[in-house]
């Protein structure tokens, strides 16, 4: 630890050299996978992992131990560069997985109108119940917390961290093609789910009834609710 310097002080002395390796070693980062997703911005990647050295140099750094500060801090950036950008780039990934969605589904609204957007609802859930079990599961806990879905769903499904993220995106790749039901399915689906009187006449397809039936992995698992969570989703900007 840097016993001999505040933190005002040890950054006075190290934060230009700090910046100045986050500069080279994103640069080697990039020439040697290439640019990364536009979304992503490299300034807030090199403050993250300048800072982020910063404060673990400050408090762990032991001259008694051999290597030079500067030596131990550049170590430090390169590696939080690598982390920063990881990060990052699952983050625009996602964005991008939810601006494709929004852009597909927005085929179906009539208008820009909450009321138009709100119709969207019902066909919603049924591309929801068209899903497997696991989709299902995966589209629940993302909807729920954005930040903790991936470490749920892998405890819950007994999967990989990083096959979450992969099939997260393959969910919101497919919605929108699960919308896509025949005139008469989307009738009687509607009808059903308002239980109105002509619920009772209309013979459901089984292929519309599955759409409904209980999660077998969550059975609290909340359709309604997570259709309307999708809408949400939709009316961002």
């Amino acid at each position: 630890m840097m016993n001999d310097l505040n933190w005002n002080g040890f950054c006075e002395l190290y934060y230009d050299s700090a910046r100045t390796y986050a500069e080279v070693h994103l640069q080697r980062l990039v020439k040697k996978n290439g640019m990364p997703d536009k979304r992503v911005d490299l300034e807030y990647v090199k403050d993250a992992a300048v800072l982020s050295s910063l404060e673990k140099a400050f408090a762990h750094y032991d001259s008694n131990r051999g290597a030079k500060i500067t030596t131990y801090l550049s170590t430090l950036v390169h590696n939080e560069i690598v982390d920063e950008m990881t990060r990052e780039t699952k983050r625009a990934a996602v964005q991008q997985d939810i601006d494709d969605f929004k852009t597909a589904v927005r085929a179906y609204v009539e208008d820009d109108s909450p009321e138009a957007r709100e119709k969207l609802i019902p066909r919603l859930r049924a591309a929801i119940g068209k899903l497997s079990p696991s989709d299902q599961v995966i589209l629940n806990y993302y909807l729920e917390d954005r930040s903790s879905y991936v470490a749920r769903s892998a405890e819950a499904l007994h999967i990989s961290e990083n096959y979450v993220s992969v099939r997260r995106h393959h969910i919101f790749k497919r919605l929108p093609k699960l919308m896509e039901m025949t005139r008469n399915e989307y009738l009687r689906y509607c009808y059903e789910l308002n239980n109105t009187v002509f619920a009772k006449n209309i013979s459901i397809s089984s292929e519309v009834q599955r759409f409904i039936l209980p999660n077998p992995i969550v059975p609290s698992l909340d359709v309604d609710r997570m259709a309307e969570g999708l809408v949400s989703i939709l009316l961002q900007e």
